[in-house]
């Protein structure tokens, strides 16, 4: 679909985008943030090759929560602003923030300079991810929201397989450099489009009494008026730790931390570790390629079936399939295997932080999604941020490679289990409309 089909013009004369152009520029955005978190992870062989750099696996580690560690601050950041200056302003902010400090990445003349530029990266990322995912769902067709939010966040993986083909396209003939010049792209491509055509939140505008705007823009992307909230309702971050919802929010998060720190341990160490398996740099580098591949294809689908039954099954199983693939990854298996294993173990893990983000934007009422997709989010950078630094103390104590994975499969288990222990949504009917909160006990 061409984004300027989908468009409107406001009686303000700005133009918006319909329901699928904010979800194919919601899209766009998350490739590049995908690519920009997974590039680091691809560059990271030819940078251990760096006689200028000379990274041990620690740094290298470190380096990797660096980004983790900005991105949780990121992810803060949203909470505390979304509701308060918009969605609009702050995804357009964040991602000209991520793009441009992937252009410092790129110049970086030391490890120190870099590792601050991963951080900033990490804060841009951060940002945007609860927007993205808020966005996706409020923006969605009743009854396809779990679509439309695996579709922007199949954009994460995409991104990761891009990464993948640009190292091994740019690695060898233009250095490990140009992995961060690409990310630039969003800087100069989609900040402009976002600025001229990205529209508010509807749910934001009725928030801040501005009725008219917000139908008018719900209107235009062919979606329902939304609704008002329920006097007396807690809105934002208050409602995240209510009685009937505080069990489901602590779930989600420890859900997130296990989705996270599986995503970016594998993400960053997947090449070298399989390098260190014995594998050339040229199939260490495809073996993260057929891990996000999976990432992409299997939540497309998979998103369907919680949209029918329902996030709660379908996210447990996709953790519990990762564990059984990744267990088989450390065993002595045929090459061809191996591949169909990544493969799985790609959609049960990246794939599964994909459906994760869905279940949680799905799951907290309008009033308080950003800021509770932010939370979920936040929580799960702990983990994100503990992965590549925990396989880099593994990595640099010595132990055998197949350690790494058994660690993997162990935590992909406690996912499983988190999944299976959120409670379901509670609906009551008011007079005006109908709520839905977190039901315990």
């Amino acid at each position: 679909m061409n984004m300027s089909e989908g468009t409107h013009t406001t009686s303000s004369g700005r133009a918006g985008l319909s329901a699928r152009g904010v979800l194919l520029l919601c899209l766009l955005t998350v490739v590049f943030e995908g690519y920009d978190m997974v590039a680091y992870g691809a560059a990271l062989p030819a940078m251990f090759a760096d006689a200028q750099w000379n990274l041990d696996a620690a740094q290298a580690g470190a380096v990797g929560s660096y980004g983790l560690i900005g991105m949780l601050v990121g992810s803060l950041i949203t909470g505390a602003l979304a509701d308060r200056i918009g969605r609009r302003v702050l995804t357009i902010a964040s991602t000209a923030w991520f793009s441009a400090w992937m252009g410092v990445c790129g110049i970086a003349p030391n490890i120190t300079v870099f590792g601050f530029g991963r951080f900033m990266v990490g804060v841009g990322v951060g940002a945007v991810i609860p927007l993205a995912a808020s966005l996706a769902v409020e923006f969605a067709p009743r009854g396809k929201e779990h679509r439309y939010s695996a579709g922007v966040w199949a954009g994460f993986p995409a991104g990761g397989v891009l990464a993948s083909l640009v190292s091994l396209v740019l690695l060898d003939s233009l250095g490990w450099r140009w992995m961060f010049y690409v990310g630039l792209i969003p800087l100069f491509v989609f900040v402009p489009f976002m600025i001229r055509y990205l529209p508010e939140s509807p749910a934001w505008l009725l928030a801040k009494g501005r009725v008219d705007e917000a139908n008018r823009v719900a209107a235009q992307a062919g979606i329902e008026n939304p609704e008002p909230p329920v006097l007396g309702e807690k809105v934002g971050p208050r409602a995240l730790f209510t009685r009937h919802a505080y069990l489901a929010t602590l779930l989600l998060g420890l859900l997130s931390a296990c989705g996270l720190l599986l995503t970016y341990a594998l993400n960053t160490w997947l090449p070298k570790l399989m390098q260190n398996a014995g594998f050339g740099i040229d199939s260490a580098l495809t073996f993260l390629l057929v891990l996000n591949a999976g990432a992409i294809v299997v939540p497309l689908i998979a998103s369907r079936a919680s949209d029918r039954i329902g996030p709660q099954i379908v996210t447990a199983s996709a953790f519990g399939a990762a564990a059984i693939s990744i267990l088989l990854i450390s065993l002595n298996v045929p090459t061809g295997l191996l591949y169909v294993l990544t493969f799985v173990a790609g959609a049960g893990t990246i794939g599964a932080q994909v459906l994760v983000y869905g279940f949680a934007a799905a799951h907290f009422p309008a009033s308080s999604r950003a800021a509770g997709t932010a939370w979920v989010a936040s929580v799960g950078r702990v983990g994100g941020i503990a992965g590549p630094s925990l396989v880099g103390l593994i990595v640099a104590g010595g132990a055998g490679v197949e350690v790494n994975f058994y660690v993997f499969a162990a935590i992909a288990v406690i996912g499983s289990a988190a999944a299976l222990a959120v409670p379901r949504k509670r609906t009551t009917t008011s007079t005006a409309q109908t709520v839905t909160t977190a039901e315990v006990g």
